[in-house]
């Protein structure tokens, strides 16, 4: 068995003082195990003396690393692939940042976990973690401007019919402990530095610009009108796999407005005003970029309701307004609206940015279709049109289903009109056969009349059964026919057209609702014979 190193998983091939360095990395981050015993290719070697070097990896431990760190260290033996190694699970710890104690706060001494790599920690995100250690976070610290109005934030609340006023400045988290405006009064304020970019491009290499938006100002104006360009970017297919039509868009709209919210709500905005968040729409995916990594949980934590906000008054700020229904659950929300669809949403955390990706529920499933155009079979099409769709998994699951359930009453239309061919060569002493099987003698002797204008000259089957068929309903689509008779769509047209021609059938609707019906001429007691 072969085993890979990840974020939260690293091998050791034997101890050295080295396990201490990725023991810190995890302590700052989420946590993870590191399997001793182990190389750097996943095979699985194992340990001789595993006593010794259990009690080795905790003596480095409690004598290496500050502050202490022992309470969240675990050391035990496992069996792997018939080999004893060493399992060592560190939690996240609670005192960040953990350093080297020979080597002090500095980059030297303090490490992070980037990708499957433990790396220095820089200085920038050393001053960050301690002082959320100590619960000097961003949103409450003194402001850099003072100076701010809040004319964008006013009008985002009466349009939410939420009180806003000086009065609510301090319940609302607008000063800071010095009693000046606080970072989040910046966020909301019309003077806030922090940006936000959306781009829509019409291929998935970004090459094919189309569309884009610079959004500034109060955070709160900024969600409003990405979320506005955002919508009307968003597509709608209109799909007609039966006599039903079905809108598609294709982005969920719950998705977007998720989508956006987390981007604003959990970006980093220490120190990094000139970085803007960053929403591109391709192809077949869209994606929201802010700065920061994923704060204080894993990806799977983050995706199943646990919640651990960087900018908490930012959020119940958002939830104040009524845009966030509950802590914790946009992620789950976008999960579960792409479930529904068979396609799956993404996180990627790499480096200082994180970012959450959605599928095109469109253009992901066909290859042919863009933004701007469909090189493929048409979703207007005729059955033809939608069995080709169906073989290349192109359609989305309302119009699978809807397409499905057509072909459900189709082949319930032939089996019947196959029953009552059935029962007219009985009743002509014929042996009970399909209706394509029946040859030019029998035919004749179907119960039908003798001439109706020249196209009934000849004793063509098809023709003749289309007598009955019509003569059965009340009124019937070519699509009805087509299914009925075996028959592709030219041939259903042309022999319906020359039926009209005739007088024998009359169109009524047009397009998609074109429907026929047997004229006068062909009911029971009218003129057969013209």
């Amino acid at each position: 068995m072969e085993f890979k190193e990840t974020e939260r998983i690293e091998f050791k091939r034997a101890i050295t003082d080295r396990i201490v360095k990725t023991v810190i990395a995890f302590a700052n981050g989420t946590g993870g195990d590191i399997y001793v015993g182990i190389d750097d290719f996943g095979r699985v070697i194992g340990i001789d003396d595993i006593d010794g070097e259990m009690l080795r990896v905790s003596n480095l431990v409690r004598d290496a690393v500050c502050p202490g760190l022992a309470q969240f260290v675990h050391i035990e033996p496992i069996e792997l692939d018939g080999k004893r190694i060493i399992l060592v699970n560190v939690e996240a710890g609670d005192e960040k940042p953990y350093y080297l104690a020979a080597k002090g706060l500095v980059p030297s001494g303090v490490f992070t976990r980037l990708g499957p790599a433990t790396v220095p920690m820089g200085r920038r995100d050393i001053r960050r973690m301690i002082r959320e250690a100590d619960g000097d976070m961003f949103e409450m610290r003194h402001a850099p401007l003072q100076e701010l109005t809040f004319e964008e934030a006013a009008a985002f609340f009466r349009s939410h019919h939420v009180d806003f006023s000086e009065e609510r400045y301090r319940s609302l988290g607008f000063y800071a402990r010095d009693g000046f405006y606080s970072n989040l009064a910046l966020l909301v304020s019309d003077q806030n530095p922090y940006g936000l970019k959306c781009a829509v491009f019409n291929d998935d290499a970004g090459t094919e610009f189309l569309d884009r938006l610079e959004c500034e100002g109060s955070v709160l104006r900024q969600f409003e009108d990405a979320l506005r360009f955002l919508r009307l970017a968003n597509n709608t297919r209109s799909y007609f796999p039966s006599e039903t039509r079905i809108d598609q868009r294709d982005y969920p709209d719950d998705a977007l407005r998720e989508g956006l919210l987390n981007a604003i709500i959990h970006r980093d905005y220490d120190e990094s005003a000139h970085v803007p968040t960053l929403v591109k729409m391709y192809r077949t995916e869209l994606s929201f970029t802010s700065f920061g990594t994923l704060f204080g949980i894993t990806e799977r934590q983050a995706i199943t309701r646990e919640s651990s906000p960087r900018n908490p008054a930012l959020l119940a700020l958002f939830h104040r307004l009524g845009e966030v229904e509950a802590y914790g659950s946009g992620l789950p929300k976008i999960w579960k609206l792409y479930e529904q669809e068979r396609l799956q949403a993404g996180i990627e955390a790499e480096g200082s940015f994180f970012s959450l990706v959605l599928p095109n529920i469109n253009t992901a499933r066909n290859q042919h279709l863009s933004l701007t155009r469909n090189d493929g079979p048409d979703l207007r099409g005729g059955q033809e049109a939608f069995e080709e769709l169906d073989a290349m998994d192109a359609l989305p699951v309302r119009v699978k289903a809807a397409y499905d359930r057509a072909c459900g009453e189709r082949a319930e239309i032939a089996r019947r009109q196959n029953a009552m061919a059935s029962n007219q060569a009985v009743g002509s002493g014929l042996p009970g056969v399909r209706v394509e099987q029946m040859d030019h003698a029998s035919a004749e002797d179907a119960p039908v009349p003798r001439r109706i204008g020249p196209l009934y000259g000849e004793s063509s089957r098809i023709e003749r059964f289309l007598v009955s068929f019509a003569r059965e309903r009340e009124s019937f689509s070519r699509e009805e026919v087509q299914e009925a008779l075996g028959v592709g769509r030219d041939t259903a047209l042309k022999v319906i057209n020359g039926m009209v021609d005739e007088g024998a059938l009359v169109k009524t609707g047009r397009a998609r609702a074109t429907r026929y019906r047997a004229s006068e001429r062909l009911r029971p007691g009218g003129s057969a014979t013209g």
